[in-house]
């Protein structure tokens, strides 16, 4: 899923902008929205059992109609909006406001902002510079994206890896590891080989960049195959490859 955030002072046309990008982004794919309210409270509405529930102390409060769902969730961070998007199979995340976050951003106005991909652009320049934005990932919706791109009629299991960065190898402690922006070709080599397997009819294998601390994910690899096997063969693979050609070399803060 691409992230990509605009940004601006208030009345600076944020909202319009994107909303013209948003009708051009579903022409490519599943756009999903996340609004930075600021200071400005959104008041649930009383005395309505969701809002109840949720008062009450319900982590999460769901309401469904004929039409839609509305969640409340106490998560409240950008970080926790997006694994919500990402979970639900979204190709793209437009983000207005949080212009603090750490993603590339497209500024409206004169703004003075870090990650500056884009300012005051055209919707198509926008399109054009796709590749600039940063991605978010999580395991299920590399699972959900996989299984939309691929034919399932013969298939018979979906299998998946979520690698994480190890703290303890027998005595010796990792604080982080460090992963290069050049890593993507290096993984679509060994994706292209896993998909050369018989019996094996997709794969997914999203690998993280930049500093990695303990206990923090490092990749998503979704397998869809035939049968088992061919599954297990194409996973054992990918990790012995990954393994050796990109974590073997790769050393951070230990002790």
């Amino acid at each position: 899923m691409k992230v990509i955030p605009i940004v601006g002072y208030s009345g600076a046309g944020k909202t319009s902008f994107a909303m013209r990008l948003m009708s051009r982004l579903e022409e490519m794919g599943r756009v999903g929205v996340v609004k930075h309210l600021g200071h400005h409270r959104y008041h649930l509405e009383a005395e309505k059992d969701t809002t109840q529930y949720f008062e009450q102390g319900a982590l999460v409060s769901i309401g469904v109609d004929k039409e839609k769902s509305v969640i409340i969730t106490r998560e409240n961070s950008l970080e926790a909006a997006l694994d919500l998007l990402a979970d639900e199979g979204m190709n793209f995340a437009l983000v207005e406001g949080f212009k603090t976050s750490r993603f590339p951003k497209i500024v409206i106005g004169d703004l003075d902002s870090e990650n500056c991909v884009l300012r005051n652009p055209e919707v198509e320049e926008v399109i054009s510079h796709i590749p600039s934005f940063a991605d978010h990932y999580t395991m299920n919706g590399v699972v959900k994206e996989l299984k939309r791109e691929c034919n399932l009629e013969k298939a018979g299991v979906i299998m998946t890896i979520n690698g994480i960065v190890r703290e303890w190898t027998g005595d010796v402690r990792t604080e982080y590891i460090d992963f290069e922006d050049d890593i993507e070709r290096k993984i679509q080599k060994i994706k292209l080989r896993m998909e050369e397997i018989e019996g094996i009819l997709g794969v997914k294998f999203y690998h993280r960049k930049g500093r990695l601390f303990a206990g923090e994910d490092i990749t998503y690899i979704a397998i869809i195959a035939e049968h088992r096997r061919e599954a297990f063969l194409a996973a054992g693979q990918a990790l012995e490859e990954l393994k050796k050609s990109l974590h073997a070399d790769l050393l951070g803060s230990s002790s």
